[in-house]
């Protein structure tokens, strides 16, 4: 059976880079790094992606209505799948903050307390 994990040496600097990325997304450094690797292995592979466009895009350095339809198609297919599960991981750790307001079960508006109890609004 073929190992399922192994031991890879990266830099200080660029997992220190992973931590970041990996906590603004929720994600782990390992998910992080893999996320990062996938995003490469998909640039590399995309006949007519440019990977200077794109890395611009993802840096905020140029617009994705700059990118031409098969850089916009790789961005979407890559982007699009783990952007969903993020928002909504991302919610849902913002929900359990005290201070969060939402609805509980029966449809009323209330705060998460410091000790986790909901306390309704109003």
């Amino acid at each position: 059976m073929a190992a399922k994990h192994a031991s890879v040496k990266l830099s200080t600097d660029f997992l220190n880079e992973a931590r970041r990325e990996a906590d603004a997304f929720n994600r782990s450094v390992g998910a992080q790094v893999e996320h990062w690797a996938r995003i490469g292995r998909l640039v590399e592979n995309t006949p007519g992606v440019s990977i200077g466009r794109v890395r611009a895009v993802l840096t905020g350095r140029g617009a994705f209505e700059d990118l031409t339809t098969v850089e916009q198609t790789a961005f979407i297919e890559d982007f699009g799948a783990s952007f969903d599960a993020n928002v909504e991981a991302a919610y849902a750790a913002l929900g359990q903050e005290p201070g969060a307001v939402g609805g509980d079960e029966q449809g009323r508006l209330v705060r998460r307390e410091a000790d986790g109890s909901l306390r309704p609004i109003g």
